[in-house]
Parts: structure tokens; sequence; C-alpha cells
């Protein structure tokens, strides 16, 4: 008796099954034509595996999505998704009455990130926040990408300090989206030198944009010498098909 694995009868007891197509006027070879002919006499399709193999993605998908244990599941992650952002509206909880008490109604920092109405009178106490921090990541990162607007410079040298001094991924990443975004030509120099903070990981790919934009040629020259670079190369490369666009 051969050891060798039978794909065909394995494969039919699980109930798969091979579609050969071919373009129509295709003929087929003579071998190929008895290979097949062969094939179908000595493995016949049970009925049973043949419905099973016509059951849809779809069809299999609602089944598994309709079962005691999926819906378990379901149940189990809404649970802990609910109990994480209840933990982090509670950190945020002395952040948002500062918030209110100058004057700017929120439920959540969020709510500043995803406005587009100003809220100069929010500045300073977002930023007091921050450099206090001791907040959550995912605070720490709203607190950030909420001072990402262009009346931050104003606060440039505070920004930069906590860019270079960061105490978790969250505050790395929304300061850097803050210093993107508020930067004029004045701190070019401070964004190219971001640039070589290793340290900083990916957040640094935030400052390209702005490099461009404000460095003219001399921006674009910086991003083609980084076209190869791992960390740089696709969002370098990318900008740079883009002529005259932020």
């Amino acid at each position: 008796m051969s050891d060798k694995p039978n794909y065909i009868d394995d494969s039919q007891a699980a109930g798969l099954r091979f579609d050969l197509f071919v373009r129509p006027g295709t003929s087929l070879s003579k071998p190929l034509q008895d290979a097949i002919a062969g094939w179908t006499r000595q493995h016949p399709v049970h009925p049973v595996t043949a419905r099973r193999a016509r059951k849809t993605a779809a069809e299999l998908m609602a089944e598994l999505a309709s079962g005691p244990k999926h819906q378990a599941r379901v149940r189990e992650e809404h649970a802990k998704r609910e109990a994480r952002v209840a933990v982090l509206r509670a950190a945020e909880r002395p952040i948002v009455v500062d918030i209110r008490a100058a004057g700017v109604e929120i439920s959540s920092v969020w709510d500043l990130v995803n406005t587009s109405e100003p809220y100069p009178d929010a500045l300073p106490v977002l930023l007091e926040h921050l450099e206090q921090g001791g907040y959550p990541e995912r605070v720490m990162e709203s607190l950030g990408r909420a001072l990402a607007v262009k009346p931050a410079v104003e606060c440039w040298e505070r920004l930069r300090a906590l860019y270079l001094s960061a105490r978790d991924a969250g505050e790395e990443d929304g300061v850097a989206v803050a210093l993107a975004t508020c930067a004029t030509k004045a701190q070019l120099d401070d964004l190219v030198s971001f640039l070589s903070l290793t340290v900083r990981g990916d957040s640094r790919i935030y400052f390209l944009r702005p490099i461009k934009h404000l460095g003219g040629e001399a921006g674009r020259e910086i991003l083609a010498r980084l076209r190869d670079d791992p960390t740089f190369g696709r969002e370098a490369t990318a900008l740079l098909k883009v002529r005259g666009k932020r």
C-alpha cells in the first residue's frame, strides 16, 4: 500500500471540489479528456458532498454568524470595547472639565480633533494637560492631535520639547501631527532635523509633507534623497509624484 496522501479522496471527504474552467471553443487534448473521464468514473461525487460543495461563502459566513459561539464572542468583544471606552472617558474627564470651563463645549477631546470650528481658548488647556502627562496613550494622542491647528505654532518650542522627550507612542504620534500641521517656513530647519531622530520611528513620516510644501525645490531634493529609505521611501516617492500640491 502506498503511504502517499490521497489528496483526491481527502478533498472529497472534506466537501471540496476541483473546477476546470476553459474559454468557450477551447478543445481539450485527448489525454486530458481521458483523464477527466477516468477520474469521474473512479470518484463519483456523492449527492451530499455535492450539495455541501455548492454552499457559497456568504451562506457559510451567515451560518457561522448566527451560531451561539459566534454570538457569544461578539458580545464578549463588544463588552471589552465598551469597557475600554469607559476607561478612556474617565481618564480624560479632568481635561474635558477644564476645556468646558474655558468656554468650549465638548464631551471628549476627540471632538476637537474632528471639528473644523476654531477653538483658540482650548489650546492653552490642551498644552497644559499634554505637558502634565500621565494619561493613557490614546488620550495623550488626542491632546496632540487637537493641537494640530495653525495657531499652535505660537507654542512651537514647547511642542518641540514634548516631541523630543515623548513618553509614549500616543504622545509621540499626536505631537508629531501637531508640529507638522502648524509649522511655517520659520520652523523648516526643525522639521528637517526631526528626520534624523531614529528613536522617534515612523512618527517622523508626518514631517515629509510640510518639508516639501514649505521647502520648495530644496524640500523636494530632501525627499528625493529619501526615496530608498526604509522608513521614508514610500511616502517620499508618493509626495514627489504630486508636484505643486500639498
